[in-house]
């Protein structure tokens, strides 16, 4: 762990490194998310999860000598990294720049990173503030820990490298960023008591997301490109119920009498549903 934690924490972090981290991190990651054989696979969970941008800033923020430093790198480093994960999608993807609609959330994280890389840089500190910090992460790790546990069971092998993933970087930055035994024994419970409560509230079986869907008032009929991803039920004259069944993309169309329509581009990953808005008239 020596070796690792004079790598890890050692290095000269300078704008090029960051630049260059940013890149190959986002070429990565694209290549990632545009292979067929690794959908719904771990490996494509990078595109989708924090774990492992979590452990990127961290890398960056850790190799910074003052905390303006810390949020400018990281920073930039998100600022390059995720719309360029997005426009090296385009040329392959189905509705081509509109993958930039799920920019909106990583933008937003994107921002997020200035408070909160000067947050994360008082692990530097070695003391129980450093703790209190650390286990924020920890506790997010062991909340997808749990999350990717119940994709695994749902779907065997799938997300298994994930979930061990989670659990091996709680280990990893307790006994990389902290120094005392009693730090480091604290921090490992907390960890594991939100692995714990997380269980009991939401269980380790995967359940399959329904999303309700409001539409105009008028007779509707409705078409799905993919019926094997989403099934979807006119409940009432205007609402619809989706559900997802599989992960996948597919249309889905409602059509009325008088002509109007409402065309959705339909995402399920894991059991979450997501619905975009793609045409209305």
């Amino acid at each position: 762990m020596g070796k690792i934690k004079q790598w890890f924490c050692g290095q000269k972090m300078s704008w090029l490194k960051v630049i260059l981290l940013a890149v190959g991190s986002a070429v990565y990651t694209a290549v990632m998310l545009l292979l067929p054989p690794l959908k719904d696979t771990s490996f494509q969970d990078i595109g989708v999860y924090l774990e492992c941008w979590i452990l990127l800033a961290l890398f960056i923020i850790v190799n910074c000598k003052k905390w303006w430093e810390a949020m400018l790198k990281c920073f930039m480093f998100f600022l390059i990294s995720q719309p360029l994960i997005y426009l090296l999608q385009v040329p392959f993807y189905i509705d081509g720049f509109g993958i930039f609609r799920f920019y909106k959330s990583w933008f937003n994280m994107t921002l997020l990173t200035l408070p909160g890389a000067v947050i994360a840089y008082q692990v530097k500190r070695k003391d129980w503030l450093s703790v209190l910090v650390l286990s924020v992460a920890n506790g997010y790790l062991a909340y997808q820990a749990v999350t990717y546990l119940r994709m695994t069971i749902g779907n065997f092998p799938h997300h298994l490298l994930s979930f061990l993933f989670c659990i091996a970087l709680i280990v990893f930055f307790t006994f990389l960023l902290l120094d005392k035994g009693s730090h480091r024994v604290t921090a490992l419970v907390l960890a594991a008591g939100i692995f714990a409560g997380t269980v009991c509230i939401c269980g380790i079986g995967l359940k399959k997301e329904t999303e309700e869907i409001t539409l105009p008032t008028g007779e509707w009929t409705v078409t799905i490109d993919d019926e094997t991803v989403a099934s979807v039920e006119i409940t009432g004259e205007t609402t619809a119920d989706i559900t997802a069944k599989k992960n996948g993309d597919t249309f889905l169309t409602f059509e009325a009498a008088d002509g109007q329509s409402v065309e959705y581009y339909v995402t399920v990953n894991n059991g979450n549903l997501f619905l975009d808005e793609m045409d209305a008239e």
